[in-house]
């Protein structure tokens, strides 16, 4: 039977019609047995494969596609060299057969193998080893990947000369390039005077987004940013004008007329590491006759939806564009000299690691470590996730993610949405600025600063304050204090704790108007008006950009303006507080990008845990178990101050969403209603039995239990994205818009109408019984929550603990703690939009001093008392129960005292 013809993506087809074949710059063994790699070749007019070190990492360690192989060739007692070359040729060999059809048919369909990095710089091992991997695939659609360095050079002659086919790679200059072409055509002048065949393939591999990193980073220290996003196509186009002058030559026809082919030019590092660039920049601009284009997945994603492709655009005149370089003092020989060292280095890096990962998950075979995540879930529910997953791969949720379908949730149209996709590519564009963020906090302790003070809400401030939790600070990083509070002590005890001629502030806000971070900012610079001791982090544009220039800021890091406040953890917001504290953000990046790999798995849910994970809490909260409770190990005991922004800002609107419950203590299963999920995060170096045991009875006992392992603190940029991505699925299936926050205006404009009528009005402080009524009032699926307008203490969290412990016996309720006002920028949104069955308790504590705001009519204990009258308002405006409380004195004393007359009468 005839197969149907296949629907080409127009843009693609245009692109290949061009010149420009596009190849796909991933591989995994997903894309084979799903048959994705066939699709896009049938669809996407995919004409070839490239992969390296970094990709096989990516794919080996960010996936389970290879669980089997490694447990069988682990039985084998081969080593992790020969575990990863076994894995890699065997997917290269499949990739091959998948794209013959292209070689027979057209003479392309390649897929390229490289060499190990680290011979770069060795001719003879590089050769050794080409010779052993063209014998091992066995194809003739296969390349061999080569560095075009100095001692590649006579390598890549030979190997061409041995019938080899080439992909040279880590081209950066065009002078070294020339001399990579020379040796193409003397190895197939060598085969020619042998009247051997000169069917002999080669591509010439260019990196180009890399130029503009580099190129642009000396620009901006040059003051001449105007001419940023310029050097890399300039470069390759350059490129191009070389390979016309050779390969158009009177020599090369000689050999064009024996049968020889052209070594193609290949675009290669071809997605945009800078945000403010268009996704499609290098493939829409490097358009001409005989060139590659190799994309990460993004990228041909983003090509297919998004490209405007222009022919013969590669052959524009680079002369203008490299002359305003080089006058703007720009070296581009010392650029691409700079390239190829950082390149060669950047691929070692990852080989290295993907060989400690292989013999990782060789070790993890042999001793039954438990997979990346396990569960135990009742049938009932476990077909309701079963039918939700078939759901999810019949609309293509994975990909449709990927590829920013804003219909997913709701758009198009719809604000908050495709302008808040940011996040999922951050970790990349991160990575590039990683060692410009270690650089910079350097300097900061060179120059004597030992504190920093974050000033930050929500999204400014909890990331910072998990990462803070969880790593410290070594001797020679600053310390950080996170104030997110207006409460006139929590300002004070920061003071007290600092020295202020040595402390760097961080003004930290996405709009650049949060109230609180403004004032925080008023009072510290009235004490240090020296605009050095301050840095922002915010969105291009907005007016904390002008405040900064006004004040002459240290330096102001403007963020993706694509990405929402709670989705910010690993990109500025987080990343350039960590710097200065000294964490370890290239590793963060590294398992960020290693869960971003594994959230682009689009054939099967079994391989994204980011997918399946949002998939079932979605579906759990649709069936009732709406209270997502964390469990959460000593390596990242922090994390539920993040991700309970994160889940409920994100799901909690429409009168539904899913309540995250974190740092409650965990009780036996009979403490708990049929609302609960348990997922804890298992800390996979140091596991604490008695959490794994309590886990466990609560599953047995009917309750849905998930189970993360978490391997070191590093991991942490693993969570974030999963849990990231994980959130944006749960969007889809709740159907709400999991990027927009429509409730969080309404307590903000409640607190100003309190603060312009001139005098604050005396608080409505409930007595015992109204006390009782609120707390003796819930119905089962209903929650507590407590929200502590006070002092942050170790001693509140323990005094709160044990509340929130007795209320959970007495009610069966779930319970969930908030200090103001941070909390209103996190959970704030899911007590007004979410299920109209929460209960809330507010309690309140004024010391005796007070601190003004510079400029402004009220103080920071007014901005407090403000803020929870406001809330008061705007939670009995939605009919829900709500009470406030005063403490007076020592808060803990008095909570305590608070929680002892309410076990009397509950």
């Amino acid at each position: 039977m005839a197969s149907l013809p296949h629907t080409q993506n127009a843009n693609l087809a245009a692109l290949a019609a061009a010149g420009t074949a596009p190849w796909l710059d991933q591989i995994r063994r997903g894309l084979l047995t799903s048959g994705e790699l066939e699709r896009l070749r049938d669809e996407c007019s995919l004409k070839g494969v490239t992969s390296n070190p970094a990709i096989f990492a990516q794919a080996i360690l960010g996936s389970t596609d290879y669980d089997e192989t490694l447990r069988e060739l682990a039985g084998e007692g081969l080593d992790a060299v020969a575990l990863y070359e076994r894995i890699a040729v065997a997917d290269v060999a499949d990739a091959a057969d998948v794209l013959r059809p292209v070689y027979d048919e057209e003479g392309d369909g390649f897929v390229s193998f490289e060499v190990a990095p680290d011979l770069a710089h060795d001719t003879e091992r590089t050769l050794a080893q080409a010779r052993d991997y063209w014998r091992r695939l066995d194809r003739p659609n296969v390349m061999i990947k080569i560095p075009g360095t100095d001692a590649g050079v006579p390598a890549i002659e030979q190997a061409i000369y041995e019938g080899i086919n080439v992909n040279v790679t880590l081209l950066f200059a065009v002078e070294q390039y020339s001399l990579i072409a020379e040796a193409f055509i003397r190895g197939l002048e060598r085969r020619h005077a042998e009247g051997l065949s000169l069917d002999v393939h080669s591509v010439a591999s260019f990196f180009v987004s890399r130029v503009d990193t580099e190129v642009d980073k000396r620009l901006e220290a040059l003051g001449r940013s105007d001419l940023a996003g310029t050097a890399a196509l300039a470069n390759a186009r350059a490129a191009y004008q070389r390979f016309k002058e050779i390969f158009h030559s009177d020599r090369f026809a000689v050999l064009l007329a024996a049968g020889a082919l052209y070594q193609r030019p290949l675009w290669a590092s071809t997605g945009t590491k800078n945000p403010a660039y268009s996704e499609t920049l290098y493939v829409d601009n490097l358009v001409a006759p005989y060139t590659v284009n190799t994309m990460p997945m993004k990228t041909l994603l983003a090509v297919a939806e998004r490209g405007q492709i222009e022919a013969g655009s590669a052959e524009r005149d680079p002369g203008p564009a490299l002359e305003a370089l080089a006058q703007a003092g720009i070296d581009m020989s010392d650029v691409t000299k700079t390239l190829l060292e950082q390149g060669i280095a950047a691929f070692v890096t990852p080989m290295n690691k993907l060989l400690a990962g292989i013999e990782s998950a060789r070790q993890a075979v042999l001793t039954g470590r438990p997979e990346a995540i396990a569960a135990s879930i009742p049938s009932e529910l476990a077909g309701a996730i079963a039918e939700r997953v078939k759901l999810a791969a019949s609309e293509d949720v994975a990909r449709r993610v990927w590829a920013k379908d804003e219909s997913l949730w709701g758009g198009p149209g719809v604000p908050e949405i495709g302008d808040r996709l940011g996040w999922l590519t951050i970790s990349d564009s991160m990575l590039e600025r990683a060692d410009e963020l270690v650089e910079f906090a350097r300097a900061v302790a060179a120059d004597g600063f030992k504190d920093a003070v974050l000033l930050g809400m929500g999204g400014s401030s909890l990331a910072p304050e998990v990462l803070w939790r969880t790593f410290g600070a070594p001797p020679e990083a600053l310390d950080l204090h996170v104030l997110d509070s207006t409460d006139p002590d929590a300002i004070l005890d920061v003071q007290q704790q600092i020295d202020l001629e040595h402390t760097l502030f961080i003004v930290s806000t996405k709009s650049g108007g949060t109230i609180e971070t403004l004032s925080l900012f008023a009072h510290f610079h009235a004490l240090v008006p020296d605009g050095r001791h301050f840095v922002a982090v915010t969105d291009p544009g907005s007016t904390l950009v002008e405040l900064a220039q006004k004040h002459d800021f240290r330096a102001t890091f403007e963020n993706d303006p694509n990405i929402g406040g709670r989705y910010s953890a690993l990109s500025l917001f987080g990343l350039v507080p960590a710097a200065l504290i000294g964490a370890p953000i290239h590793a963060l990046l590294e398992r960020a990008v290693i869960a971003e790999q594994a959230s682009a798995h689009f054939d099967s849910s079994a391989s994204n845990p980011g997918l399946w994970l949002g998939l079932a809490i979605g579906e759990l909260a649709r069936h009732g178990r709406d209270k997502l409770t964390f469990v959460v190990g000593d390596a990242v005991s922090s994390f539920g101050l993040w991700v309970e922004q994160l889940i409920a800002e994100s799901t909690g609107k429409q009168g539904r969403g899913i309540l995250p419950v974190a740092d409650e203590p965990l009780l036996a299963g009979e403490a708990y209603g049929s609302d609960r999920v348990f997922l804890q995060l298992r800390d996979g170096e140091q596991p604490d039995p008695q959490a794994d045991e309590r886990l466990a009875a609560l599953g047995a006992a009917g309750h849905p239990t998930l189970t993360l392992t978490v391997n070191a603190a590093e991991d942490l940029g693993r969570l974030f994205f999963t849990f990231e991505f994980a959130t944006a699925v749960a969007g889809w299936v709740l159907e709400i818009n999991p990027f927009d926050q429509p409730n969080v205006a309404e307590a903000k404009a409640a607190t100003k109408r309190v603060l312009e009528a001139g005098t604050l009005p005396e608080l409505p402080v409930a007595g015992a019984d109204a006390v009782k009524a609120l707390l003796d009032g819930g119905e089962p699926g209903g929650y507590i929550a407590v929200m502590g307008y006070v002092t942050p203490s170790v001693e509140f969290d323990e005094a709160v603990a044990e509340l929130r412990a007795t209320l959970m016996e007495r009610t069966k309720l779930a319970t969930t703690f908030g200090y103001g006002p941070r909390f209103l920028h996190s959970t704030g949104q899911l007590h007004k939009g979410g299920a109209p069955v929460g209960r809330f308790l507010s309690l309140i504590c004024d010391s005796d001093e007070d601190v003004e705001i510079p400029g402004q009519p009220f103080s920071f204990r007014t901005l407090k008392n403000a803020q929870a009258l406001g809330d008061l308002e705007t939670l009995r405006a939605h009919k829900l129960p709500a009470e406030i409380v005063r403490l007076e004195g020592d808060p803990a004393s008095a909570l305590r005292k608070l929680h002892n007359q309410i076990k009397e009468t509950l």
